[in-house]
């Protein structure tokens, strides 16, 4: 496995770089790719951001954000292509050859398979954003106020704002060197989380008037459905988030979020609240993901896709805490 030190060394020999992330990408794909787009533009080189699905609208106040193009296909050849915060078949974009010389994955979740040479994989950084600060700053790029925006966003969501348990003293000052630099805690939170759309807001009343859980109470789910997008006219993109209002029921253990996506298929998202592991869980669903954060997609009607995940978390709870004797409350 690489390092940030191997990185370095590939990148001083790159002059054309492009830099890509998974699928519906989040604020630390988002954050991370920015951050490190913008930093090796400060180095002289020719850095093109591409993604297969575009910039959700709550991080559209990121620095550099409309230099993000989107669509299936990538137009040209680079000397390096990066792919950050997955495992490249994440992307979605490697249905031919990969569009750049030296491949390089850069990536902190557990389940990444390594399959580029050069890969930097640290499950110990709270977000890809830590590790691309620790990149950026071992190139010594000055870390300006846009640079210090993209990777606090980065670091800041994939915590929760810092309330996950995956939060370290490192991540703290990592933040505080980033607000040093100019980010603005309030601005990212405002952005983030206290702009929500009328429509979003219409969807999670839908969605949450659906709402179950399991007999003991320990896991509770929703669904989205392609009929509550047709109702309040919204998008895949507005349901972000949407999981951890279901976590914070007290007693709730896991839970989960169905997404539909195709008519017989459905994604899903699983929120744990740090005492069960839904990474081992996801990759026998076909998906990945951290130990507190997870999913992957199913394909089947409802009921079935609802029944294998909620059977699968069920055991894993079993077996981490015992079989419950009493009901829920």
């Amino acid at each position: 496995m690489s390092d940030a030190a191997d990185i370095i060394s590939a990148l001083k020999t790159c002059n054309t770089v492009l830099i890509s992330v998974h699928k519906n990408p989040d604020g630390d794909a988002l954050g991370s790719q920015l951050g490190l787009m913008l930093a090796l533009e400060k180095l002289g080189k020719k850095v093109t951001v591409h993604n297969l699905d575009p910039v959700p609208e709550i991080y559209r106040f990121l620095p550099g954000m409309d230099r993000i193009t989107s669509g299936p296909a990538v137009q040209g050849t680079y000397d390096a292509f990066v792919v950050l915060d997955a495992d490249p078949p994440r992307t979605g974009l490697l249905s031919g050859t990969p569009p750049g010389r030296t491949l390089i994955n850069i990536d902190h979740h557990v389940t990444n398979t390594e399959e580029w040479p050069i890969t930097w994989l640290d499950p110990a950084a709270t977000a890809t954003g830590e590790m691309i600060y620790r990149l950026v700053t071992a190139l010594q790029v000055p870390i300006d106020r846009d640079i210090a925006i993209c990777l606090y966003t980065a670091i800041f969501t994939d915590t929760g704002s810092f309330r996950y348990s995956n939060t370290t003293p490192e991540s703290m000052r990592i933040a505080a060197s980033l607000i040093e630099a100019g980010a603005s805690p309030w601005a990212v939170t405002e952005n983030v989380y206290e702009s929500m759309a009328f429509r979003r807001v219409q969807l999670l009343g839908k969605v949450l008037a659906g709402i179950e859980r399991s007999g003991d109470g320990r896991i509770a789910w929703v669904v989205v459905t392609d009929e509550h997008y047709r109702q309040t006219g919204t998008t895949a993109e507005d349901t972000d988030s949407f999981v951890n209002f279901v976590r914070s029921i007290q007693g709730v253990e896991v839970a989960v979020l169905f997404r539909q996506t195709r008519p017989e298929q459905y994604k899903i998202s699983m929120r744990s609240k740090g005492r069960v592991n839904l990474s081992a869980l996801a990759t026998t669903l076909g998906g990945g993901g951290h130990e507190n954060a997870a999913g992957g997609v199913l394909d089947g009607s409802f009921p079935a896709v609802r029944d294998r995940v909620i059977d699968a978390v069920s055991r894993v709870i079993e077996a981490r805490f015992g079989r419950s004797t009493t009901d829920r409350p």
